[in-house]
């Protein structure tokens, strides 16, 4: 007799067997709902609950199976039947489930464990509620593949392959470290990250390195707003190229020969030419190329050359130079072709040299190749008219030889597959780090004090370090935590600190905001304040590697909830404090700072230059300077870099620093005044003037990455004066005011700065309100010169990324309430351009709060909640008001940065337009007034009377637009909730920017894009819509983008032409919006042949949006393709994907032609994966789907052939008679046994192509798992013809 332990045991292997069995052939059906790993989901119950009868919590696992995990029967309590969920499962508000502590394996359905389908329901005796599917987000996988695939002088390419995105968008981007050190360091440049990757995708990342010949350790941090993934598991190495250089000659026939100095000023335009013209030619291939001219010498002017590149690009250089001379391509100065010296030697001259059309070599290298195929395609064709024409001279012996080879083939094809391991269940993730922790500040020591802490630690999970302002308590732990993190690799270390108010110390609401941070890292979302501590505590507790919370400068107003101290083995806890009576009953280590062993360490050590200046001065000198600080490191830190720099005496320096410090404002602290003091008297005495003012800049920008084109333009404006940024970065550097990162770009000043904290509280006392003022009136006119939307995404992504987080700091600067009303359009432009950004990131929550300050501030000039015609004229009016009154931001759109995307749309209009438009683009350089003139009189730009009646109407559409958009960027209910108010702002964008075109006859880009991507993409919604209201929409939607497609008019951006009439990239972005809505109405169709009608229209429109695509092709002047649009692939794979599933639908029969009624339907699927397949730059995801689709075809092929001989016998292919295989030698219609050579062939092609695309997947794609469970039932479909297919006897197979 079994016991009640062996029967529940028996009870849940039975349930999960037989669950098992069922889940191969079910699929999750529910109502999905998320939650973030480690965090809690709410299920509702619908039915009604009758307290006489039994309420059930069930996992379904199909329509007729499930097991129940939760029972409340009358009068008992709560039983949870399944072990995995004791202590997680809990009612709520009535009957409502509880999940808590959410796992993706054991409660999601996207579990790796098969006999989990992660849907749940309500149910009472025969009444049952809604099927919930929960989905569990949590971190991103790592990701894959990491290849470098070019390490050059100063910058590494990667390809890497994305993993999961853990249901979050997750971005990628490059980190490297020199070979030798700790410091992981982000990648930089415009290509460094991606966002958002998808699983499986391919991406092309590039950074910059600081330095050539260098090895550096290279990897890729995926990312989503849960948390990261870590470097130190996965990296690959990488050494930057080193400089190398040669020397050449060319001959300039038309040039006065003037002097043989290059630097002289008459030949100072010639330099500029022949540079430009070598660079225009070679360095698109090369980036790293550095041209000189050395020298002139007479003989019609020859021009000595210095080219400098990395090393292993030299030879390639050095034939692209040969070739661009040879060729005519040097087409800035006039070159004599038959003159070039290399290294003082001539080049040898090539055979593609002589033949300027290349046409010799290209024949003979095509006709090679041709050559061989034609000799195989003859042997095949005698082979096959031996079989198919002449089958009386040869045996029956010989076909059935040759039949069973091709088996033996066939067969040979699945002995692989169980080698594949990408259906095997994926191993449960680790846990991954999670730190918001800086870094010590540079010039960190290592002091007594810091080894003490380290000490300490070790005694006991809590410690408090007290000490006065400065002594090194933050420095200290950020030191032990660097340590921390080299022993626990997965480790989670936070940091609550930095208040708004430093002053205040670390408040509660501080506390709560990064709790609540750190609870959604940790997948608790959707916490009340009072469940932040506890869950995460719980969250922490239950992690196998140790954690570390510091929270920074408590005082005893912080109120640290209890939860955070209670004493947990794998949880430790730093508090620093300035206060001695925090009555926490915790250990504390009070910090006193540098002992002198460490001050004089600190100020003696390192270079010849400190020996230098401190060998004159006395110990006791140095000590008394080190207690004028109080012991502090920063204070210590910005006195040695004035000395070293002013050689003053540390005597002087001492009185100068007291007469400074006296008149610090502010209640602080005497060695805290010396700070500030040192602050002002480093920027006072050792700065130039206009460094001094670029500097206070700082103070109301975000502390790290200041942009420094962005202070010295906000002092152009201020002061009409032009900083020497290289003499400001070179000042603040050398007297420990600023760090410095970033070098000078081609096309922009990538040099950044960050600062202390205590150097921006110190420059916010000197300076007055009206300097406040003024500081923030330039840096707004600044940002709006930079920071603004570009719908191509081409620079500004780089640029807004760049200053974002300056333009959020000023923008909460409280001053910024009491801006003058020509501030207003100006701060919503901002406010708008800070939540498109946050949309592209995928971050909609965190749009919110700028879109709804846009909308205000327009709302504030003029209200919107009138009619449209209305609206319009009041903002029209408006807006000629705002300008005559110097409105700053309608001033702004005549010196707008343009971006090389934007002159490349002005060239295709004005063929003529002057070069320095491309070269301003190129460098971030503002129009100027004379640039913007000459757009105006070239119709390319609004002249000041049509920007007066304009900027207002387009700004106010825009923000409508860009709110409303907000809506794609949700999901689940959150978007139908938000669908009313978006249709309402999209409308009155739409109705106000075709007010502008019919009374002003001005078009701009916001009247196509709020259709485009606005009003039409709602169409497109199905959630909540009846089938016929879905029908109705799409047909309305297929109407739009038709009119949109025949719209011919140039549209204009923030005054500047942005999209001409005819474009291909627009043309195809609309087919491709049609063809996925006659896909939809495919399935919405009530009768056959409205269903062949949207099939046929489907079948044109693809072939429109193909062509499109193909027009962005980009080729050379040999025809050789030089650009593919990454998304040409995906345009095929469509098109064949579509002619499949409509061949799976039975609305395509097998003896009909494609829907567009140009041939046979699975002969055209095959020939859209062929071309993708020829795409060169396609991605391994777009090749895997296109060897599948492939698959897809030659199986189609093979079962339409034996449906075929079902009814007659015969192939469809060529009607051959069946060869028996059974010795018979009638040649009866066998049915399903009994193959054709050519439907053995179809089934060689459909494995060969699946196990190429299997074998993608198992190998680089294994996170794309619904792609992979579609991909193996084909391949199941394909394996199960073969095995149906006869044995071959024995005899014959030994005589094969």
């Amino acid at each position: 007799m079994m016991t009640m332990t062996t029967k529940s045991a028996y009870r849940l292997f039975l349930a999960i067997f037989v669950g098992c069995l069922f889940i191969q052939t079910s699929n999750a059906t529910g109502t999905e709902v998320f939650g973030d790993e480690g965090g809690y989901v709410d299920l509702q119950c619908d039915p009604e609950y009758d307290d006489s009868k039994s309420l059930f919590w069930q996992l379904v696992q199909g329509p007729t199976r499930s097991i129940q995990v939760l029972v409340k029967e009358p009068g008992k309590d709560v039983e949870i039947r399944e072990p995995r969920y004791l202590g997680r499962l809990s009612l709520r508000d009535g009957n409502n489930l509880r999940i808590s502590n959410l796992n993706r394996d054991d409660d999601s359905v996207d579990s790796s464990v098969p006999y989990f389908v992660g849907t749940y329901q309500c149910a009472q005796q025969d009444t049952t509620g809604t099927e919930w599917t929960l989905r569990v987000r949590r971190t991103p996988a790592p990701p894959t593949d990491l290849e470098v695939i070019a390490a050059k002088l100063y910058s590494v390419t990667v390809e890497v392959t994305g993993g999961h995105d853990g249901l979050v968008p997750q971005s990628l981007c490059v980190w490297y470290r020199e070979q030798g050190t700790e410091e992981w360091k982000k990648g930089k440049g415009e290509n460094s990250c991606k966002n958002p990757v998808s699983e499986g995708e391919e991406v092309t990342l590039q950074s910059t390195l600081p330095t050539a010949n260098t090895t550096y350790q290279v990897c890729v941090v995926a990312q989503n707003r849960l948390n990261s993934t870590r470097c130190d598991d996965a990296y690959n190495q990488a050494t930057t190229d080193s400089v190398a250089s040669f020397n050449s000659t060319i001959r300039l026939p038309s040039e006065p020969y003037k002097s043989p100095d290059p630097n002289h000023r008459e030949n100072g335009e010639l330099v500029t030419r022949i540079i430009d013209s070598v660079n225009n030619a070679i360095q698109p291939a090369h980036p790293d190329l550095e041209v000189e001219v050395i020298q002139f010498r007479e003989g019609s002017v020859l021009a000595d050359m210095k080219i400098s590149v990395g090393q292993r690009e030299i030879q390639d250089v050095k034939d692209d130079l040969v070739s661009a001379v040879r060729s005519g391509r040097l087409t800035g100065v006039d070159v004599d072709k038959n003159y070039l010296l290399i290294d003082n030697e001539i080049p040898p001259v090539r055979q593609e040299d002589r033949d300027p059309h290349g046409n010799s070599n290209i024949l003979a290298q095509v006709l090679s190749p041709i050559a061989a195929l034609v000799v195989v395609a003859v042997i095949a064709g005698v082979v096959a008219y031996c079989l198919c024409y002449h089958k009386d001279t040869y045996s029956k012996g010989v076909a059935m030889e040759t039949l069973i080879g091709l088996v033996h083939t066939l067969k040979e094809l699945t002995k692989n597959d169980a080698d594949l391991s990408i259906l095997l269940p994926t191993p449960a993730a680790t846990e991954k780090p999670i730190s918001n922790v800086r870094q010590p500040d540079l010039g960190f020591h290592e002091s007594e004090d810091c080894k003490n802490i380290v000490a300490k630690a070790e005694e006991a999970n809590s410690l408090v370090v007290s000490g006065s302002t400065g002594s090194g308590k933050t420095q200290g732990v950020l030191a032990y935590a660097q340590k921390f993190a080299q022993k626990n690799t997965n480790a989670v270390m936070w940091f609550f600190g930095r208040s708004k108010n430093e002053e205040k110390g670390l408040t509660k609401e501080t506390v709560l905001e990064q709790g609540m941070e750190l609870a959604k890292k940790l997948g608790e979302g959707n916490l009340t304040a009072e469940e932040v501590p506890n869950k995460v505590m719980e969250s922490l507790q239950t992690r196998q590697s140790k954690s570390l919370l510091i929270f920074d400068d408590g005082t005893v107003t912080t109120e640290i909830p209890a939860a955070y101290l209670s004493a947990f083995e794998k949880v430790i806890v730093f508090i620093t404090t300035r206060s001695a009576n925090l009555d926490l009953n915790l250990p504390e280590y009070k910090m006193e700072g540098f002992a002198k062993e460490d001050v004089l360490e600190f100020l003696k050590r390192g270079d010849k230059r400190s020996e230098e200046i401190f060998k004159e001065t006395s110990d006791e000198d140095l000590l008394k300077l080190a207690d004028h600080f109080g012991n502090l490191p920063h204070g210590l830190s910005l006195a040695r870099s004035y000395l070293l720099k002013s050689r003053t005496s540390v005597e002087r320096y001492l009185r100068e620093l007291k007469e400074r410090s006296k008149g610090v404002l502010g209640e602080l602290k005497e060695h805290e005044k010396a700070v500030y003091g040192a602050i002002l008297l480093s920027m006072e005495n050792r700065m130039a003037r206009s460094s001094q003012d670029m500097l206070k800049f700082t103070a109301i920008l975000s502390q790290d990455r200041i942009p420094v084109f962005i202070v010295s333009k906000a002092l152009e404006i201020a002061s009409s004066e032009n900083a020497d940024r290289d003499e400001f970065i070179k000042e603040a550097e050398k007297l420990s005011l600023a760090r410095v990162e970033g070098k000078k770009e081609a096309w922009i000043d990538g040099r950044m700065i960050s600062v202390h904290q205590q150097t921006q509280a110190a420059i916010l006392s000197y300076v007055d309100e009206e300097q406040l003022e003024t500081m923030t009136k330039s840096l707004i006119q600044a940002f709006l010169e930079y920071f603004h939307k570009d719908t191509r995404k081409i620079q500004d992504g780089y640029i807004n990324g760049l200053l974002l987080p300056h333009v959020e700091a000023v923008l909460n600067l409280p001053i910024v309430k009491q801006l003058p009303e020509e501030f207003h359009a100006g701060l919503a432009r901002l406010y708008e351009t800070i939540g498109y950004m946050y949309c592209q990131r995928r971050l909609p929550e965190a749009a919110v709060p700028a879109l709804e300050k846009a909308k205000e501030m327009i709302s504030g000039l003029v209200p919107l909640d009138t009619d449209a015609a209305s609206i319009f004229q009041s903002l029209v009016e408006k807006g000629r008001e705002l300008y005559d009154n110097g409105d700053v931001y309608s001033k702004s759109l005549k010196k707008r940065v343009l971006t090389t995307g934007d002159v490349k749309v002005l060239q295709t209009k004005v063929k003529t337009l002057s070069e320095e438009f491309s070269i301003a683009a190129k460098m971030g350089q503002p129009l100027t007034e004379e640039q913007h003139q000459q757009l105006v009189q070239l119709k390319l730009a609004y002249n000041t009377e049509e920007i007066k009646q304009s900027f207002l109407v387009e700004l106010t559409a825009t923000i409508l637009y860009t709110s409303a958009r907000r809506i794609f960027y949700f999901q689940g209910t959150e978007r139908v909730q938000y669908r009313q108010t978006a249709e309402k702002d999209l409308n009155l964008s739409l109705a106000l920017s075709q007010k502008l075109a019919s009374d002003q006859g001005l078009q701009i880009l916001n009247k196509m894009l709020s259709q485009r991507s606005g009003t039409l993409y709602l169409l497109k919604e199905t959630e909540g819509k009846s089938p016929e209201q879905q029908k109705e929409d799409f047909l309305l939607a297929i109407e739009g983008y038709q009119e949109l497609i025949n719209d011919d008019n140039d549209y204009f951006e923030n005054g500047v032409l942005k999209k001409i009439g005819n474009d291909d990239w627009h043309w195809m972005h609309c087919y491709r919006a049609i063809v996925d809505s006659y896909c939809h109405l495919t399935d919405l169709a009530t009768t056959d042949e409205e269903r062949a009608d949207f099939i046929r229209l489907h079948g044109e429109s693809a072939k429109k949006m193909v062509e499109f695509g193909e027009k962005q092709v980009k080729r050379d002047d040999k025809g050789k393709v030089t650009e593919e649009p990454e998304m040409l692939p995906e345009v095929y794979n469509k098109s064949g994907d579509f002619l499949i599933e409509m061949r799976k639908k039975g609305f395509v029969k097998s003896d009909q032609g494609t829907p567009a009624g140009d041939g046979d339907a699975l002969a055209m699927a095959e020939q859209w994966y062929r071309k993708a397949l020829a795409v060169k730059s396609i991605k391994l995801y777009h090749e895997a789907v296109s060897r599948l689709g492939l698959a897809k075809v030659y199986t189609l092929l093979y079962e339409a052939e034996q449906s075929k001989a079902s009814t007659n016998g015969k192939s469809t292919t060529n009607g051959e008679t069946r060869i028996p295989m059974d010795g018979n030698e009638e040649k009866t219609p066998l049915v399903n046994n009994n193959p054709t050579i050519d439907e053995i062939h179809n089934l060689i092609n459909a494995k060969g192509e699946m196990n190429k695309s299997l074998k993608i997947y198992d190998e680089k794609l294994r996170n794309r798992t619904e792609d992979i469970q579609k991909a193996k039932k084909w391949n199941d479909r394909i394996v199960g013809h073969i095995d149906s297919l006869p044995d071959v006897p024995r005899e014959q197979e030994s005589s094969v």
